[in-house]
C-alpha cells in the first residue's frame, strides 16, 4: 500500500480554491459523507481477508497464470467491445467481474458469495434482482457511456484501490499532482514502488484463478487502458502474456475521453473541469500512446496484435480471425450472430464530444506519426 499517498489524500479532500474541483461546494460535502466511510469500511474489511489468505489458502501463492491475455488500448477504442466478446467464451477466458473487484478480492469472500449468489438462485433470484435494481439507479446516469453492472467483467484498475495505488483515484481527487507519476508508471514511479504495486495486483489475479481457475485450463483475461504505462512492469510478471492492441483515430480517443471523464467528475462535484485538467487529460492519453507504442513491440515482440477499431466494431471476418490466430483459438469461436449480439448489448455508446479543432488534430498528429493511418 502506498502509505504516503495515504496521508496526502485526507488532507486534499477539499481546496479553498472555488475554481477548483474540490472546492467546498454541496454535492462534494454530501458525496464524501456517503462514500469516504463506505470506502473505508471496504477497505479495511477487504484488506484483512486478503491477509487472512495467507493463513487459510496459502497455496494461492503458487497458483500458475499462463498465457494471459491483456487488451491494452486507449479508452473509447472499443476495449469493452473485445472485452465482452472474449469474456463471453468462458471454457476459454476467466476474468475479474465488478462484484469481486469491489466486494471480494479475496478468497474467503469469493467462496462466501458465490455460495450466497448459489443461494439466491434456488430460490428465484431474489436478491440479485434487487441488486441489479438498485444499480439502475446508481449506474443510471452513466450506462450510457460505458456498460457497467457488479454481474459483468469490469477494467482490474479497480482492483488496486485497495492498495491506494490506482489513477482511479484521481478522479476524486482532481486538481491535484499526487497521480501524476502514478499515470506515467514505468517512467516514473521508483522501480521498488513499481513491482510492489505489481506485485499485488499479480497476488489478486492469482487470488482470482484459485477460485476460478484452478486446473489452469483457461486464460485470465484483463481489459485496462492504464496497462498503456505499466507494459514494461506488466512483461517482468506476465513473460507469456498475449498483447491486444486496438488503434482508433486519437482525434476521436482523446475528447471522447475528455468528455468521459468530465462525466465522472461530475459524480463528485458540482465545479466544472477546467481546460487545465482537459488538456492534462489531453497530454496524458498522448504519453500513453507513446508508452504503449514503445513498449508492447520491444517487450512483447511476436506476441502481440495490432487491431483496428473500424474494422473491429464493424466485426470484419478477417480481423475477427486475425485476433483468433494470434490467440490460439479456433477461427470458427466467434460467429456473425453473436458478434452482432455483443456490440448491440455492449459496445454502443452515446458518449457526446466535440470535434477537435484542424490545428489539434495536425500537432496530434506531429506527436504522435505512428497513428497517422489511423487519422485519414
Amino acid at each position: 500500500m502506498d502509505v504516503a499517498l495515504s496521508i496526502k489524500l485526507p488532507l486534499s479532500l477539499f481546496s479553498l480554491k472555488p475554481e477548483n474541483m474540490r472546492w467546498f461546494n454541496l454535492k462534494r460535502i454530501l458525496i464524501s459523507c456517503i462514500l469516504i466511510p463506505l470506502f473505508i469500511l471496504l477497505l479495511v474489511v477487504n484488506r484483512f481477508f486478503m491477509l487472512l489468505d495467507h493463513l487459510l489458502f496459502p497455496g494461492f501463492r503458487k497458483q500458475s497464470i499462463k498465457n494471459a491475455v491483456f487488451i491494452v488500448a486507449a479508452p473509447r477504442s472499443a476495449t469493452t467491445y473485445l472485452f465482452h466478446l472474449l469474456a463471453s467464451e468462458k471454457e476459454i477466458f476467466t476474468t475479474f467481474k465488478l462484484w469481486e473487484i469491489v466486494f471480494a478480492p479475496g478468497i474467503s469472500q469469493k467462496y462466501l458469495l458465490l455460495a450466497i449468489i448459489r443461494f439466491d438462485r434456488s430460490i428465484g433470484n431474489p436478491l440479485r434482482k434487487m441488486v441489479l435494481k438498485i444499480e439502475r439507479k446508481i449506474f443510471g446516469n452513466f450506462t450510457h457511456i460505458h456498460k457497467i453492472s457488479l454481474t459483468l467483467p469490469e477494467e482490474d484498475e479497480a482492483i488496486l484501490l485497495w492498495n491506494m495505488s490506482t489513477v482511479y483515484l484521481n478522479f476524486f481527487f482532481p486538481d491535484t499532482p499526487h497521480f501524476d507519476a502514478y499515470f506515467l508508471f514505468d517512467d516514473c514511479l521508483p522501480l521498488t514502488k513499481q513491482h510492489r504495486i505489481m506485485n499485488y495486483y499479480y497476488r489478486c489475479v492469482q487470488r482470482h484463478n484459485y477460485v476460478f481457475n484452478r486446473s489452469g485450463n483457461r486464460r485470465f483475461l484483463s481489459k485496462n487502458p492504464a496497462m498503456m504505462s505499466k507494459v514494461k512492469s506488466m512483461h517482468g510478471f506476465f513473460p507469456d502474456a498475449t498483447i491486444l492492441n486496438i488503434n482508433r483515430s486519437p482525434a476521436k480517443t482523446i475528447p471522447s475521453t475528455i468528455a468521459l471523464n468530465n462525466n465522472i467528475y461530475k459524480f463528485f462535484t458540482s465545479v466544472k473541469a477546467s481546460e487545465y485538467i482537459n488538456n492534462k487529460t489531453r497530454q496524458i492519453l498522448i504519453n500513453w500512446y507513446k508508452m504503449a507504442n514503445n513498449n508492447i513491440s520491444k517487450y512483447y515482440a511476436g506476441n502481440y496484435a495490432e487491431i483496428d477499431f473500424d474494422h473491429l466494431v464493424k466485426g470484419e471476418q478477417r480481423t475477427i480471425e486475425m485476433i483468433c490466430k494470434k490467440l490460439g483459438i479456433d477461427l470458427n469461436t466467434f460467429h456473425k450472430d453473436q458478434l452482432q449480439q455483443v456490440e448491440a448489448s455492449n459496445h454502443i455508446s452515446k458518449n457526446k464530444y466535440a470535434s477537435l479543432a484542424p490545428e489539434d488534430i495536425e500537432q496530434i498528429r506531429i506527436e504522435l506519426p505512428f497513428l497517422s493511418k489511423y487519422m485519414l
